[in-house]
């Protein structure tokens, strides 16, 4: 899994980046892959990366700026710990160091950031109603990350399970509470997803998914 994913990080640096050196970017490697090998995380993990970079693919022909959401999609879940509230803020300022570092235009960084923040509340109905998704990259950024929700049965089961082990330290009781109240958030709102290709392609099993978890 690394070896394939280490050949998109270089090749994406390389095209974008000629700047940097082959060493400069093997560090950056270097530095990136241990946080997302953390044992802590079951789900959140290069497969999890690898997962999103597949639906990327199929979309990339529809983003204005591919390059931002592909290093957002890097970056927005570099730093995860379950305990802290803050996950996607410090991932967003790792990003604009790391890409400070690499020497990018400032408005690179600056969309980059503005991509990781847009996910600190993504099931939230008032993250619509404020406006805050206004360009269909932020839209289907969004929805690459919510994937997972409209997977077929085993797969999106694993998802649940892999959820609970990085919550393993919550009491189950307490656990099943505060995930059916996310989920009930989730089915609250005229639309899980963002945009209509993910709309189109995921809504409805999305869905059926959460209400079975949802179900006595």
């Amino acid at each position: 899994m690394s070896e394939h994913l280490v050949l998109r990080w270089q090749t994406l640096l390389q095209q974008h980046f000629t700047q940097l050196s082959l060493a400069q970017i093997q560090q950056s490697w270097s530095r990136l892959l241990p946080h997302y090998q953390q044992a802590h995380r079951h789900y959140h993990d290069l497969n999890h990366i690898d997962a999103c970079f597949t639906w990327f693919d199929q979309v990339q022909a529809k983003l204005d700026n591919p390059l931002a959401v592909a290093l957002a999609i890097w970056f927005r879940d570099i730093i995860y710990d379950v305990r802290r509230s803050d996950n996607e803020e410090k991932s967003a300022q790792y990003a604009v160091t790391a890409l400070t570092n690499f020497a990018v235009s400032t408005r690179l960084v600056q969309q980059v950031y503005e991509l990781i923040l847009l996910t600190q509340h993504p099931s939230k109905p008032s993250h619509k109603l404020k406006g805050l998704v206004t360009h269909h990259d932020q839209a289907l950024f969004l929805d690459i990350d919510l994937t997972i929700l409209g997977q077929q049965g085993a797969i999106y089961a694993n998802y649940e399970q892999a959820i609970r082990a990085e919550y393993q330290h919550v009491p189950l009781c307490l656990y099943k509470l505060g995930r059916k109240r996310l989920l009930k958030q989730l089915l609250r709102q005229p639309k899980i997803y963002y945009s209509d290709y993910f709309t189109e392609k995921f809504e409805s099993q999305a869905r059926v998914n959460i209400q079975s978890v949802l179900k006595p």
